[in-house]
């Protein structure tokens, strides 16, 4: 039994590579993540809006720090869907962006290969968030020798600072986890030429915003902040 992430990118569905519809089109099993039971799958959406109409099973994987209670929930929920599964051959996942950063098709591969050991797992890439970010913003993400981070806004603030104080560009996930801190982050971080923040890249409701705006605090967890030092 294989394990298929197909990354589906940040929103567009026009973005989305022939090879990752496919494999979600003629996969035995086809799940949606979902980050609430009571939410709709931006992942789903997307496969939706592309002309799938197969049948998707949600799968919900629990927005926490406690990877215990996370792991817990989503074994669970296998057991719940032993029955749809144990025959397959191949078992697809669509997560938005990339499907090698920052996926929750990795939390699903670890606890399910604790009950079928010789699961495999193959990762179909999708464009990623910042890079679709960096497009919409008519901006280069990074150029020559400059050092590029790309961060999780969840970390711990003095290994973010670290990080960014280190790089000449930098994309960050997840802004909205910084709260009230994210305009002092970026001082103290700076001083940055440019200053972008892309909502919600590649689905309807995108919205740019740039500067002061761009550095103030969002609760969008649909966001990516960019940053540039002087080039």
């Amino acid at each position: 039994m294989i394990l298929y992430g197909v990354g589906v990118g940040p929103g567009d569905p026009e973005l989305v590579t022939m090879g990752a519809f496919k494999m979600l089109e003629e996969a035995d099993v086809l799940f949606i993540p979902v980050s609430a039971e009571d939410k709709k799958s931006v992942a789903g959406d997307i496969y939706s809006r592309l002309g799938g109409k197969r049948e998707a099973h949600p799968l919900w994987f629990p927005m926490t720090g406690d990877s215990s209670k996370r792991d817990a929930e989503i074994l669970r929920q296998l057991n719940e869907y032993k029955e749809l599964w144990r025959n397959a051959r191949s078992i697809a996942l669509p997560v938005i962006g990339d499907s090698t950063l920052y996926a929750t098709a990795a939390y699903l591969y670890s606890v399910w290969r604790g009950i079928c050991p010789d699961l495999e797992l193959r990762l179909l890439p999708g464009i990623s968030a910042h890079s679709l970010a960096a497009s919409v913003a008519g901006e280069f993400l990074a150029l020559g020798g400059e050092r590029l981070a790309v961060l999780p806004g969840s970390v711990e603030l003095p290994k973010l600072e670290e990080a960014m104080k280190a790089s000449e560009c930098v994309a960050l996930y997840k802004p909205s986890a910084v709260g009230s801190s994210l305009p002092d982050l970026v001082k103290r971080t700076g001083p940055w030429k440019s200053v972008v923040r892309v909502h919600r890249a590649g689905l309807p409701e995108q919205r740019i915003v740039r500067e002061d705006e761009a550095s103030s605090p969002t609760d969008d967890y649909l966001s990516v902040l960019l940053l540039w030092r002087d080039r």
